[in-house]
């Protein structure tokens, strides 16, 4: 597609053509994943004169509406777990270039903060792709059939109503696009505010669910949001309002639709079981290849060093590592016998050269570690590990989960809680446990809601750990302020390379700054406080 543009030479008229642009562009062309985004086909440009002509090609702007999501995984451990007590970073002193991801995990962050940017800025381009979808599909001429067109509807209406569920916990009230832009007027908007994104959220997922079918866990439904995905992600917004009698039944209607625990923890995660698996909820697909579409999450969680060959199978000089390292404080609070602890963290030794470089020499468990004299140890995130890689350098198959059926457990274990039903609450607290610690193991039997409240949380924080649920668990509970104080409290007497004004945590950083460069362009956006 080709679009002529004058501009003029006013610099107001230039910031109104580029944000159009901008717009224009990302809500018109999809990526065309040729069947499904399931299969991951390589993405392209389609031509908006002749799209949206037949089913086939709204069926790929859904599989196009998809992509976005692959962008957010790729940032959102920065803001969401490292922004937890559950992880900190491998500081690096020869290199001092990370310093924008570092501010993030440390409250030092600002509105010029890239990682902030790349998933506002990702969150908006999946709205505008669904925008255009249900504009588009409201105003087609050709016969189509009405189950293709309630499947089209309820798929971009979940993932309109996912991308701002995204934008609202961590933005606060954001810009309500609804339509798809057209012109630049369109595109300058102001904030709503949280209450009216919420209700947003809540009609897109409500009518979602009740045209999307139930999970048949079958791979041509593999990664895409079904009536299961939805109904969970519809609870978890009455969660984190603290609507738990709203939340209670759709998340009971969950438990009722073929979703169960696999047997081993340490097989959920592993990309060779995640086509059919019914522990699986909703998850961001990555394939690992030439066509751009990888994942390089285990790159990222393992450390910086000169040769992976040790760690992953593969020769590579890795740079990008050292992030979502696991905290002594998550360490310390797996009991004895958890089977989760070695499936979650495991340790990586080897030395140091005189330059400081680190060369790895093996991966061992951390259940029992003890770390050998003149052995350095590195704990990592092992969730995420399973070796041996393709020779392709930062290129695995490792998909991103969003939802998986024991966080519906531990919601609903938490909803009944809150509401005083805490004996029914230890039913499904249970179910995680067991899995966890063996058949009769491990049963929590108290039904004194206050201490059961933190029990709940600490086995959410165990079962979830890096999987981006514990800083918004955390805000979502109201400890955030005390918890996260007291933690950085405590990391700044452990590393010297801290700020003194680092781990601030206010109110104000309960939220993320809208973008600087939003702000820039469109004159009508305020600023959340404290920024």
């Amino acid at each position: 597609m080709f679009i002529t543009v004058v501009i003029r030479k006013n610099s107001s008229y230039m910031k109104q053509v580029k944000i159009f642009l901008y717009l224009f562009s990302s809500v018109v062309l999809m990526g065309s994943c040729k069947k499904d985004f399931l299969t991951l086909y390589p993405e392209g440009n389609l031509n908006e004169g002749n799209f949206y002509k037949s089913t086939l090609d709204f069926q790929q702007a859904v599989n196009g509406a998809y992509v976005p999501l692959r962008d957010i995984a790729n940032n959102a451990y920065w803001m969401d777990e490292m922004r937890s007590d559950n992880a900190h970073y491998d500081y690096n002193q020869k290199d001092r270039g990370n310093a924008t991801t570092e501010n993030l995990v440390d409250f030092l962050d600002q509105a010029n903060n890239v990682i902030t940017q790349n998933r506002y800025q990702a969150a908006y381009n999946g709205i505008s792709r669904t925008n255009v979808i249900l504009d588009r599909l409201a105003a087609i001429t050709f016969a189509m059939s009405d189950a293709d067109k309630k499947q089209i509807t309820g798929e971009a209406k979940a993932l309109r109503g996912h991308y701002y569920f995204d934008l609202v916990r961590n933005f606060g009230g954001v810009p309500l696009h609804l339509h798809e832009v057209k012109n630049p007027s369109d595109a300058f908007v102001e904030r709503s505010s949280a209450e009216q994104v919420y209700a947003q959220i809540i009609a897109d997922l409500t009518e979602a669910a009740g045209l999307l079918a139930a999970p048949t866990f079958a791979a041509a439904q593999t990664g895409r949001v079904t009536k299961g995905s939805v109904t969970t992600e519809l609870a978890a917004v009455y969660m984190q309002r603290k609507e738990y009698n709203k939340a209670i039944p759709l998340l009971q209607s969950v438990t009722q639709m073929g979703y169960a625990l696999m047997p081993n923890f340490r097989d959920v995660f592993n990309p060779a079981n995640k086509n059919g698996n019914k522990e699986i909820i909703w998850d961001v697909q990555f394939q690992s290849g030439t066509t751009g579409q990888q994942s390089n999450f285990i790159y990222r969680f393992t450390p910086v060093t000169t040769n992976t060959l040790n760690i992953l199978g593969v020769s590579f000089n890795n740079t990008i590592g050292g992030w979502n390292v696991p905290t002594e404080s998550l360490i310390n609070t797996y009991e004895a016998g958890d089977t989760r602890f070695d499936a979650t963290i495991g340790v990586i030794e080897g030395t140091l050269d005189a330059n400081t470089n680190f060369t790895p020499t093996r991966v061992v468990s951390a259940v029992g570690y003890t770390q050998p004299a003149g052995v350095v140890a590195k704990y990592f995130a092992r969730k995420f590990y399973y070796p041996p890689y393709p020779n392709l350098n930062q290129n695995t198959d490792q998909n991103w989960p969003l939802y998986r059926y024991s966080d519906v457990l531990l919601l609903l274990a938490e909803a009944l809680n809150e509401t005083g039903k805490s004996t029914e609450a230890l039913t499904y607290l249970n179910q995680v446990r067991t899995r966890a610690f063996g058949a009769g193991n491990g049963q929590i039997t108290t039904v004194d809601q206050a201490a059961l409240r933190t029990i709940i949380a600490d086995e959410r924080r165990r079962e979830l750990a890096f999987e981006n649920k514990r800083w918004q668990d955390l805000i979502r509970t109201g400890q955030a302020i005390q918890v996260m104080t007291a933690y950085g409290t405590a990391l700044k007497l452990k590393y010297p390379y801290l700020l003194p004004q680092s781990y601030n945590v206010t109110q104000d950083r309960l939220l993320y700054p809208i973008p600087l460069r939003e702000i820039q362009l469109n004159a009508k956006l305020t600023q959340n406080p404290g920024y």
